[in-house]
């Protein structure tokens, strides 16, 4: 793809100008003249002038051919193709028949839509008589299933009757023993109180040694550490006032005196870091280690002991505890009286199935056919009766066959004659030949270059033809080179018979235009961070100049703001740079002369 914009050629005859003459001049002064007064000569450096011009922007890109409307044929019916005279890459005229069926098959497909709808009714009425079979039979479980109710009410009135007599036997056993469990319990409790002083003064003890003991000596430690991390922080910091200075003293004077005292410093500093550092890791990991004071439930589980006899009234009292809390269960002889809850439980068991089998039946949805049900399926039929007529309709449609919609290409053949095919297989694939595009794809740098109803120029085959943009993609794809890319479609306003769908064509878009505007070559214009700008000589001294730009190409650009026409501007600085001294020498282009700052009297003459 290629943007570009064609500038107006000036009519009248250039001749070298007087800077040229210049530059001649002081050349031949050079030779003539002495060693100091070469030195001493301005350089001079190329300009050109901004002039008045019109100013046209294209992009040139290519793309491929395509119809702007296509349109895929499907079988209307299941029914055998007796022509099918389609043949791809092949062109046809609108209205032209292409697909013929079978009429024995077309018959076949009527008889079926019958068949389906007598079928539908059978369908209805044999739903109806099942529902009224489950209705009855759910009647009758309900009748079933009042009559267990009563009978396993009863049944579970006589088996509460045996446990209540069970629990009363129990009853009078433990009654014996509560009294022994309450001597029991007692001695216990006094277990308990006799711990509870013991576990109290242990845990005074291990409060007093943390206090006097173990905190004081932490605490040392981590002042020890503290002032090793101070000590190695000051020696640090002097370390870094002297690398300063030496590096101060070596920035003045760079001798190798200074530079071997700056890598001591250095040295020095370096090593005072990591000192500093290591005895502010030391410090901080022994804050983190400060001891727990002793709580009250590590004396409890006896993990902490003050040195004395706690720990074994520990061991006694809980020893005391268990052998008094252990539980003493007294049962009676209720031998008989399980047997016989056993026996009556299992004939519970029976009625509650029998039961929940009843209710399930007469609880369950009998699958009733409902008003609303019933009246869909009505619908349903009559659904199918008009399903009949659409399939009627269809076979009178496909008794005519399938004709071509539009002028055209066939892209793609599905079906060959002979064949079988069923309602919605794809038969083919018509593409227009009156609504052609040229599918093309622009860069992330040209696309806002470009605008619907934008004229074109589209070169298929070595012949031309006139074009429109129509659409521009609002979404970016990638090519296989990662480059955004957006797409565009330019309609052929005219096409006609020597055009192929698939084949690239060559399109130049007329984008905007200006005219009557100054204009600089796009090489004296740079592009900075804060705008455009161009380099001008004021007053002998190289100068920036800061522009405001308007419409580009490859070979001009409009300015619209800071150089006006006939000013004269740096071609290239080459090895000078801006605010040194140069004259100007007016550049001699190979194809338009040079330019020249002689009036039209001046060259006349």
């Amino acid at each position: 793809m290629k943007v570009s914009g064609k500038k107006k050629k000036s009519k009248k005859k250039l001749v070298i100008g007087v800077g040229i003459l210049a530059v001649a001049a002081v050349a031949g002064a050079n030779i003539c003249g002495s060693r100091n007064a070469a030195e001493n000569a301005v350089p001079q450096i190329e300009v050109v002038k901004a002039v008045r011009d019109n100013v046209q922007q294209t992009v040139e890109t290519s793309g491929m051919v395509v119809s702007e409307e296509q349109k895929t044929y499907f079988s209307p019916v299941n029914a055998k193709v007796d022509v099918a005279d389609v043949k791809e890459g092949e062109t046809v005229k609108a209205g032209t028949k292409l697909i013929e069926f079978d009429q024995k098959d077309l018959e076949r497909e009527e008889k079926k839509a019958e068949l389906n709808v007598k079928s539908g009714k059978l369908d209805m009425q044999n739903t109806l008589n099942k529902s009224a079979e489950a209705v009855q039979k759910q009647q009758n479980a309900q009748g079933n299933a009042a009559s267990l109710k009563q009978q396993v009410a009863a049944q579970e009135d006589y088996i509460a009757n045996i446990k209540a007599r069970i629990s009363q036997a129990n009853t009078n056993a433990q009654v014996a023993a509560a009294q022994e469990e309450a001597r029991k319990q007692a001695d216990a409790t006094a277990a308990q109180a006799a711990r509870a002083e013991a576990v109290q003064k242990a845990y005074a003890a291990a409060q007093k040694k943390y206090q006097n003991e173990t905190l004081p000596a932490y605490q040392t430690q981590l002042n020890t550490l503290a002032d090793e991390m101070n000590q190695a922080q000051t020696t640090y910091n002097q370390t870094e006032t002297d690398y300063q200075m030496a590096f101060q003293t070596w920035s003045s004077e760079q001798s190798d005196e200074n530079a071997a005292a700056l890598d001591v410093a250095e040295s020095a500093r370096n090593d005072a870091q990591i000192a500093y550092q290591n005895a502010k890791s030391a410090y901080e990991d022994y804050k983190t280690q400060k001891p727990a004071a002793p709580a009250m439930n590590d004396v409890n589980s006896g993990s902490v002991s003050d040195g004395n006899e706690a720990d074994s009234i520990f061991s006694d009292s809980a020893e005391t505890v268990t052998n008094n809390g252990s539980d003493t269960t007294v049962t009676a002889d209720t031998s008989a009286l399980e047997a016989e809850l056993e026996k009556a439980g299992n004939t519970l068991a029976e009625l509650q199935s029998r039961l929940s089998s009843q209710q399930a039946v007469a609880e369950s949805d009998p699958s009733a056919v409902t008003a609303e049900e019933k009246e869909k399926m009505e619908i349903t039929n009559n659904l199918s009766e008009l399903d009949q007529m659409s399939a009627q309709e269809l076979v009178e449609a496909a008794k005519k066959g399938i004709t071509a919609d539009f002028n055209g290409v066939i892209t793609k053949v599905s079906v060959v004659e002979g064949a079988m095919t069923a309602l919605g297989t794809e038969l083919f694939t018509l593409q227009n030949t009156d609504k052609i595009n040229v599918n093309i794809n622009v860069s992330k740098y040209d696309y806002d270059k470009l605008k619907e109803g934008q004229s074109a120029d589209i070169i298929l085959a070595g012949k031309t033809y006139e074009g429109e943009v129509t659409s521009i993609s609002h979404v970016a794809t990638q090519n296989e080179k990662g480059a955004s890319l957006i797409s565009a479609d330019v309609r052929i306003k005219n096409p006609d018979a020597d055009i192929f769908l698939g084949v690239d064509a060559k399109v130049t878009i007329h984008a905007e235009e200006a005219d009557d505007v100054v204009v600089l070559p796009s090489e004296v214009v740079n592009i900075g961070k804060d705008g455009s700008f161009c380099y001008v000589i004021e007053n002998g001294v190289i100068t920036r100049r800061d522009i405001t730009t308007g419409i580009s190409s490859d070979d001009y650009v409009e300015v619209t703001a800071g150089i006006k026409e006939g000013e004269e501007v740096i071609r290239d600085l080459g090895s000078l740079e801006e605010g040194m001294q140069a004259e100007a020498a007016l550049y001699e282009s190979a194809d338009n002369g040079s330019q020249s700052n002689l009036t039209d009297a001046e060259e006349g003459a």
